[in-house]
């Protein structure tokens, strides 16, 4: 029996999911994998696990690797790897994009300096990889487009998750509109703020409350710490139970990125039936307004955000069952399986 690392050296609770699905979808196809992650990510990993901690223990012998997320640790770990044989797939989830993309969602000059750095890292680890895998057609333009990714071993395949959803989850009251994830200037947190804001300010939707769920830290406006409609949840690492609850409580979820190549945010909450509302530019291949989500022109339109909302609060039932069969069609690992299959056997 071939064995597969999962690798992750850069903790975010947010990856979880995709390790465990990559973990699953290797036992179905009769490999044995081994998690190889930092010490952080322990807690929450499934406890039936074969886990191996990075620096506490020795680098595992196997024959494939799985690098499922970026870190400037991948580098020495894979030319251990190589030296002892072992074939290397890189989840590669953001290539880089033309600058003028992330000056334009509001980074920092200095912030786009380490994006070059980043960059630079990533170019290595794909040229020393075997296969590629690009989670979405945008990413795969990208990498096409970026004269430093050397390595023509590329593949498109969506983000893969196991099926969370419980009957406990089915029957969770929907209440919030709401922002999960990272605190971030091209996750455009700032509009959602901003709108959540004027919402409670003007007393505008009254049968909708909002949530904010984020393992970042920032400054909650005064008006939204003493208002009954905000929940915050901020500052530490959540569980995926915690954070699947929130998924499946919510009516819908802000996705209207200023910029993105795919989004875990958007999968999830599809897992839950939860459709999400995201900008125009950035619909895809894994949407269709209308259907499972609702686009928007202009993020900082609070007009225009409210209508979204009420459009889908109006027919939640329909846009529910359209995101939650996206989900089963798109980002369900087994849907996958014979893929990873051929993938693994031409190493």
């Amino acid at each position: 029996m071939k064995k597969v690392l999962i690798v992750s050296l850069n903790f975010n609770p947010g990856h979880v999911s995709h390790m465990v699905a990559s973990y699953k979808q290797c036992v179905e196809l009769g490999y044995l994998p081994v998690y190889y992650v930092v010490e952080r990510f322990v807690f929450f990993l499934p406890k039936n696990s074969r886990i191996c901690v990075y620096e506490r223990e020795a680098v595992p012998q196997t024959d494939v690797a799985m690098l499922v997320f970026p870190s400037q640790k991948n580098l020495l770990l894979i030319r251990h790897l190589r030296k002892h044989g072992a074939k290397i797939i890189y989840f590669f989830h953001e290539p880089l994009a033309p600058m003028k993309e992330y000056r334009k969602a509001g980074f920092s000059y200095r912030y786009l300096m380490k994006l070059w750095v980043i960059n630079k890292i990533n170019s290595i680890t794909v040229k020393w990889s075997n296969i590629i895998i690009l989670p979405s057609q945008k990413a795969f333009d990208f990498y096409k487009e970026n004269s430093l990714y050397k390595n023509n071993n590329c593949h498109c395949i969506p983000l893969l998750y196991d099926d969370e959803r419980t009957d406990e989850h089915t029957n969770k009251e929907r209440k919030y509109f709401a922002y999960i994830g990272t605190v971030a200037a091209d996750h455009s947190f700032g509009e959602y703020l901003n709108f959540v804001t004027w919402a409670v300010r003007e007393k505008r939707l009254p049968h909708v409350q909002f949530l904010i769920a984020t393992k970042s830290e920032f400054e909650v406006p005064y008006l939204l710490s003493i208002s009954p409609r905000v929940v915050i949840q901020k500052g530490m690492p959540m569980t995926d139970s915690e954070i699947n609850d929130f998924y499946a409580s919510s009516i819908a979820v802000w996705n209207a990125y200023a910029r993105t190549t795919q989004s875990g945010v958007m999968a999830k909450s599809f897992m839950f039936g939860t459709p999400t509302i995201l900008l125009r530019k950035n619909l895809s291949e894994f949407t269709e307004d209308g259907r499972d989500v609702v686009a928007i022109d202009d993020n900082t339109s609070f007009t225009e955000i409210e209508a979204a909302v009420l459009r889908i609060t109006n027919s939640f039932s329909g846009f529910s069952t359209a995101s939650r069969m996206r989900f089963e069609n798109m980002f369900f690992y087994r849907n996958y399986n014979s893929s990873f299959q051929e993938l693994l056997s031409s190493l």
